[in-house]
């Protein structure tokens, strides 16, 4: 059925030619064309059968020319336990080959005659696209093992892997230094994986604390999957170096199996190449992702919780803390202790109106509990404001698939020392490029843009349309982007496509109205039982040159996990903040994780720097 979806879409993409070139008995016997003749009832039916008996030619050429080259490969003993062959032939016979040719159907009684080709050259074309866009998702990983962001490390690693398998000619496939890739992913896979500790904490009720690290520092993001005494589990809830599992009531068990994600499958549904290839190569298991975690305290897991409270929470400087902290500690210990005991009317008295409203959206939202012994720190904000940063918490969802986030939780205070606001924050990397960079930048300007960052991360998690709707101007330029495939030439040319470094696709641009985007925003929020955002990098840009607007352009890297969807990517916002109590968006775009990072939008796309 997928195959006969896959041809059917192929039909958009050939060239109807009136006569054959020369005649097709040349064509036939010239060596330089694939081709295939189709009968059927109508032109439709033709057009597929010819096009499936094209595939079968080229799947028949590859897998010859491709014996030849595995044979050559275990020769020389570098692997010898993948079976080349099938994951080659399956994957390009599912891929949308470009500049197909298609003769004019030839009518006959009650059948309908078409022909199709194409130039052998054109498989050539995919075969450098596909080496092109694994190297790329190399360079890409190794930049993000650098800066420890394990889990897009392993993700792109396994991903140019997944591609090498599916080459014609693997072995030619080197990397800089010249080392054969399909022998040095798995490795780095391999080591990535093995270098991940994961020791037991405590465990509070069904719920489970894990503790992880990396180079003898707390991993901030990665995925992993646990068996629950019931079934396996998604786990999505590696954060400043806890992850949680929730365990059914009465599973006891004195080890828990932890499954390290490296495969990140879920998030190639989009990519036409990457779905055709994991469809082709299964899943290559690395026994280095699977442990099995004792129930009990070790030696390691002190070690492990050291080096996560020694890398715990930002580090304000003198002139950011408030001169007198003790009411805020006095309060956020009776607000930490309200959660735990799950006792939360206790401290009303201590929020204001608003943030008492978004205190009983946070609790509402996946059975929140905290996690880890609190580090707390205090920053000042504009409007002698002050707020409080280092609670961590976790959020389970149950319905489907089992699902578990760690998030920062931050709040505000006013001027009185009541709770005015409760947000999910950015993640220390991203909160440290802001609050810790551009020394020459105020105070209450960095702390400003990291409280407006954390509302529009927690207004998407908490399905808030009402901040959204507030916070984009009626005239905001909304753009969503997303890879496609790039189709053959047409008379329209491809001046108005933004190529990404994968070749073969293209970053399509679905501009949205306010009231379109909104409408956008409310289906996708009814169809999923969550959303959650974590965000990975941050880079700011001041606009100078307007002086008198605060315009700020701000690059983010962003995780986006839901019910029904996932994906990675870079999100942009041209913000005006001249209002401090009310900022507006005037731009807002996104596009996939494998676009080059020179391409990513930035503030001169759409205004003159």
């Amino acid at each position: 059925m997928k195959k006969n979806i896959i041809l059917t879409s192929l039909l958009l993409l050939l060239h109807a030619t009136s006569a054959l070139a020369e005649n097709w008995e040349s064509l036939v016997n010239d060596g330089k064309h694939y081709y295939g003749i189709g009968v059927g009832k109508n032109e439709e039916e033709a057009t597929t059968i010819a096009l499936n008996n094209m595939n079968n030619m080229i799947a028949v050429n590859v897998e010859s020319r491709y014996n030849e080259q595995i044979r050559e490969v275990n020769e020389n003993g570098q692997i010898s336990h993948i079976s080349w062959v099938e994951s080659c032939v399956k994957s390009y016979s599912a891929s949308k080959l470009r500049n197909i040719h298609k003769e004019d159907p030839v009518y006959q009684g009650d059948e309908v005659t078409v022909r199709v080709w194409m130039l052998r050259s054109e498989m050539e074309k995919v075969y450098a696209e596909r080496i092109a866009q694994a190297k790329s998702l190399v360079k890409m990983a190794d930049e993000n093992l650098q800066e420890l962001h394990l889990d897009n490390a392993l993700q792109f690693y396994y991903w140019a892997y997944a591609l090498i398998r599916t080459l014609e000619r693997p072995s030619e496939v080197l990397d800089e230094r010249g080392q054969l890739l399909l022998y040095t992913l798995p490795q780095k896979i391999r080591d990535v994986l093995g270098g991940v500790k994961v020791s037991f904490d405590r465990r509070d009720g069904d719920r489970v604390q894990l503790l992880f690290t990396y180079q003898d520092k707390p991993i901030s993001s990665l995925r992993f999957n646990y068996h629950d005494g019931n079934g396996h589990c998604f786990g999505s809830g590696v954060c400043g170096g806890y992850g949680i599992m929730e365990m059914v009531p009465g599973s006891n068990p004195d080890s828990y199996d932890i499954d390290l994600e490296y495969e990140y499958k879920d998030m190639t549904m989009d990519d036409a190449v990457l779905s055709s290839v994991f469809a082709a190569t299964g899943r290559k298991p690395f026994p280095t992702a699977l442990r099995k975690v004792k129930a009990q305290r070790t030696s390691e897991s002190e070690m492990a919780l050291k080096t996560i409270e020694d890398n715990l929470g930002l580090k304000p400087t003198a002139a950011q803390q408030p001169a007198n902290q003790q009411p805020y500690v006095q309060v956020m210990e009776q607000v930490i202790e309200a959660i735990r005991s799950r006792n939360y009317l206790m401290v009303i008295n201590h929020f204001t109106s608003n943030g008492l409203f978004r205190y009983n959206q946070l609790i509402k939202y996946g059975n929140g509990r905290v996690i880890g012994t609190p580090s707390i720190s205090f920053f000042n904000s504009h409007d002698h404001h002050v707020v409080a940063r280092g609670l961590k918490m976790s959020f389970a969802f149950k319905r489907g698939t089992k699902t578990t986030f760690v998030e920062d939780v931050v709040f505000t205070f006013d001027k009185d020392c009541r709770i005015d606001n409760v947000t999910f924050g950015l993640g220390q990397q991203a909160s440290d490029d802001i609050l810790c960079k551009h020394p020459s930048w105020k105070n209450e300007t960095k702390e400003m843009l990291t409280e407006f960052l954390e509302n529009y991360k927690t207004a998407y998690c908490l399905k808030d349309l009402a901040y959204i709707n507030n916070v984009f101007a009626d005239d905001a330029t909304i753009i969503v982007g997303h890879v496609a495939w790039r189709k053959a030439p047409s008379n329209m040319g491809d001046t108005d496509r933004r190529l990404s470094v994968k070749g073969r696709q293209i970053i399509t641009e679905n501009r949205y109205t306010k009231d379109q985007y909104l409408k956008h925003l409310r289906r996708c929020f009814d169809r999923n039982e969550f959303i959650n955002i974590h965000f990975t990098r941050s880079d700011i840009e001041w606009l100078y040159k307007f002086e008198k607007e605060e315009l700020f352009g701000i690059q983010l890297g962003q995780e986006y996990n839901s019910s029904t969807y996932a994906d990675k990517g870079f999100l942009f916002l041209l913000v005006d903040m001249t209002d401090h109590n009310s900022p507006q968006i005037k731009v807002r775009t996104w596009q996939p994780n494998e676009i080059d990072i020179k391409n990513v939008y930035h503030s001169g796309y759409f205004y003159d720097r």
